[in-house]
């Protein structure tokens, strides 16, 4: 099967010299895989570089085949590429509905409404709040209602950065159980996450980055199991 995201040599950064080093990457379509590493390792930078935000120094990066290391995250959204941001990116002074006209603003009035068909029909809760401004809604509704945002487009790949970051336990397994239904449905998922137990229960692959430099690579059952992994991220006692 050809990769949906493949990323060579790729070196990225923002200013003077990268953060991220020589990374090779293939990932496959409707799989989930999850970035790891501590504060610093460059996980969000590798994320928002495959949206095309920050400074490439070497290296290239392919969609569904085609190469795209010289296209803006303009053209990487139309294309099939959605990032949904650490922290909130909502508008919460506007309600849910308008949000969501939002994330569609670039689709035509019947696309428009047939991509808030969709996004009513997975998630329900947006109906239910469809006139409250977001501002007034929890943390993980705010999250849910990003996500939907980014899912108007119909992306083929949803990059997302800390979805989980400050939510109640309970919200944060919703955020995951979400995340496995919209790569049941075809959407490849790329998260960079430092709740790393719960990210790997619903993840195919699991990405250790140290020092911008990629650590480990395999399937997340795997990464989680590794005594590495458990005592650096699960706060294990070396054997």
């Amino acid at each position: 099967m050809n990769p949906i995201i493949e990323l060579n040599n790729w070196s990225v950064g923002y200013v003077d010299e990268p953060i991220v080093r020589g990374v090779n990457l293939a990932i496959e379509q409707g799989t989930i895989t999850t970035l790891m590493g501590g504060n610093g390792a460059g996980k969000s930078t590798l994320l928002k570089s495959v949206f095309g935000i920050g400074k490439r120094f070497d290296g290239s990066i392919a969609f569904a085949g085609k190469d795209i290391t010289d296209t803006t995250p303009e053209q990487r959204l139309m294309g099939g590429l959605a990032l949904v941001p650490q922290g909130r990116c909502n508008f919460p002074a506007m309600t849910v509905a308008e949000n969501l006209l939002m994330g569609g603003y670039t689709l035509s009035r019947q696309e428009r409404e047939a991509a808030i068909r969709r996004a009513t029909d997975q998630f329900p809760m947006l109906k239910a709040k469809w006139n409250v401004p977001v501002g007034y809604l929890s943390g993980g509704q705010q999250q849910i209602i990003e996500i939907a945002m980014a899912l108007m487009l119909k992306p083929r790949v949803l990059l997302l950065d800390e979805p989980t970051l400050g939510l109640a336990p309970m919200m944060m397994r919703e955020i995951f159980e979400t995340v496995q239904e919209i790569a049941a449905r075809g959407v490849t998922v790329i998260i960079a996450e430092q709740n790393v137990m719960g990210a790997l229960q619903f993840s195919d692959r699991a990405i250790v980055l140290e020092m911008g430099t990629l650590a480990v690579d395999g399937p997340a059952k795997t990464v989680l199991a590794d005594p590495r992994v458990r005592v650096a991220y699960l706060g294990e006692e070396a054997a």
